[in-house]
């Protein structure tokens, strides 16, 4: 290179170097001539703080409550009063303030009266609440009760000792107490007030008059003609008892609770406009009820439509199989909810054991005409993780393998919903554990997500190896069972069908007899492994167990 081209590059170069320190001046001259405007324009628009001591407080425009006094609350504790009332000492008086502390103390019902008096100075007024208060109960007595005892009167009446004589809790005390009776079954059950509706009266007292016990004469039904009234009696309680003296006394709760029964019934039978009300008449003497169900059935609704909405795994026509009811026919609740179990049991034969199925019945304009709309959520496909067994009791000694040979189902397999529940009754069924339902102690088998610890051994798992001495057998593909077609069971003991084949006849006499072997039966997984006599000399590889080091054939 030339000295003339060297000394072309340097100047090159500074003028390159000039240009960057010109352009950085003038940007950091532009940059504090910004702040210097913007620190000038703040102090215009914001002025500057002045001190807090020098700024002077609001004039109150009207007189300020100096004071708060109470008078008249010799039973009623201060604070309770004080916590009631909102107007405070320092403040503005306020006439509308003082206005609703009056209307919430009277509210309170403690007081009969409450005054106010203000008394004007030149600080402010001062408060005073002048209050008259109400008597309390020292007493509350029952008299003439003889079936029920006075703690339940008591009770039932919701009054309080100590509480306050107020003529309208105490009306509303007589008629629950009247209401009570009467739904014991004393129609003729009367009660009254002797004390506590005066102002001299310290106490509350209660004469009832409970009148006979009564019980169901007769039980009849009317407007009824798709079921009989023998048909309807099964539904209630409220029924003459036997021979007209055991059980059959009249209690009005049952009785409303028969009614909403009936009604329950007829709409579970496609009556949903159906109507049910009762009448009651008693005797002269009121030792009898007569009861009378009026039923107004209204139209019954048919199936026009039954469709599915949101299923993806099976089709249209798989899942209209399974159902008992058809379009055509009328409404029937039992057979819907037996639908909805059979395609919940069909999805969780597939894994899915999280399906949620709902039934819609959905109206339409024509009247006795309904569309029945199955609405799917299939969720997700689970398969079996861990198998779990835990087993209790004072001195535990079942092996784990007793319960783990009794199951269907093995890790990695699809979760079938219905071979748990026939395992779960296989296990109650071997009367090895305790099965006593109405204790709530039965074997159970309970489907729950795995830990987190469990999901990295689960899914490092071999699926080709064997579980519990089980053969390994090809991946599981789900099939599908139409209504009517019954499912492959496991072979148990299964014997030949013709029992002839097992041993041939005895040969002429001379020729040399020939035997024919058996045939083979399949081996049953509950039964003992059998052993037969290897063809080859070579060591068969027999599956492993995790529980036993025999092998199973």
């Amino acid at each position: 290179m030339e000295a003339s081209q060297l000394v072309d590059i340097g100047i090159q170069r500074m003028q390159w170097t000039c240009h960057g320190l010109r352009k950085a001046f003038v940007s950091t001259a532009l940059l504090c001539l910004g702040f210097v405007a913007s620190s000038t324009l703040a102090q215009d628009i914001v002025p500057p703080l002045n001190d807090p001591t020098s700024v002077p407080r609001p004039v109150p425009t009207r007189p300020v409550v100096t004071g708060i006094r109470l008078l008249g609350n010799t039973q009623t504790d201060e604070t309770r009063v004080r916590s009631m009332i909102k107007t405070r000492v320092g403040r503005e008086f306020d006439a509308e303030v003082i206005q609703s502390d009056v209307r919430r103390l009277a509210a309170s019902g403690l007081f009969r009266d409450v005054q106010i008096l203000t008394d004007d100075s030149a600080e402010g007024i001062y408060v005073t609440f002048q209050l008259e208060e109400r008597p309390r109960i020292a007493y509350i007595k029952f008299l003439g009760n003889e079936s029920v005892r006075d703690k339940t009167l008591l009770k039932k009446s919701e009054m309080k000792m100590d509480g306050t004589l107020n003529k309208y809790v105490i009306e509303e005390a007589r008629l629950k107490l009247e209401d009570y009776y009467h739904t014991r079954g004393h129609g003729k059950a009367t009660v009254s007030v002797v004390e506590g509706l005066k102002a001299e009266d310290k106490g509350v007292v209660f004469m009832i008059h409970e009148g006979p016990l009564a019980r169901v004469g007769s039980t009849s039904f009317v407007g009824n003609s798709i079921a009989t009234s023998a048909r309807l009696k099964t539904q209630i309680s409220t029924k003459p008892g036997w021979f007209y003296v055991f059980q059959g006394e009249l209690d009005k709760s049952k009785l409303e609770q028969d009614v909403d029964t009936l009604t329950s019934y007829y709409r579970s039978l496609g009556f949903f406009k159906a109507q049910v009300n009762r009448i009651l008449e008693y005797s002269e003497n009121g030792k009898w009820a007569n009861v009378t169900f009026v039923i107004d059935e209204g139209p019954r609704y048919e199936v026009r439509n039954i469709s599915f909405i949101g299923q993806t795994r099976f089709s249209q026509e798989q899942l209209a199989s399974q159902l008992k009811m058809s379009q055509g026919e009328y409404f029937d609740q039992k057979k819907m909810t037996a639908d909805r179990a059979a395609i919940s049991d069909l999805y969780g034969s597939q894994g899915y054991i999280h399906a949620d199925i709902k039934a819609e019945p959905r109206f339409l304009e024509e009247p006795g005409t309904l569309d029945l709309v199955y609405d799917i959520r299939e969720g997700d496909q689970y398969r079996v993780g861990n198998i779990n067994v835990e087993i209790n009791g004072d001195m535990p000694h079942t092996k784990q393998a007793v319960i783990l040979n009794r199951l269907s189902l093995q890790p990695g397999d699809i979760i079938d919903i219905t071979k748990i529940r026939d395992d779960e009754r296989r296990i109650k069924a071997s009367q090895l554990f305790v099965n006593e339902p109405h204790r709530g102690v039965t074997p159970t088998i309970t489907v729950a997500p795995p830990e987190l610890s469990e999901v990295e051994s689960i899914a490092s798992r071999n699926g080709d190896g064997t579980y519990r001495g089980q053969s390994p057998r090809p991946n599981y593909e789900p099939r599908f069972y139409p209504m009517g077609q019954p499912q492959a069971q496991p072979v148990q003991y299964q014997q030949p069908q013709n029992p002839t084949q097992q041993y041939q006849a005895m040969p002429p006499q001379g020729q040399q007899p020939h035997y024919q072997a058996p045939p083979q039966a399949p081996a049953s997984r509950y039964s003992h492994p059998v052993y037969h006599q290897p063809v080859s000399t070579q060591p068969t590889a027999w599956p492993t167990s995790r529980y036993s080091s025999v092998p199973n054939n």
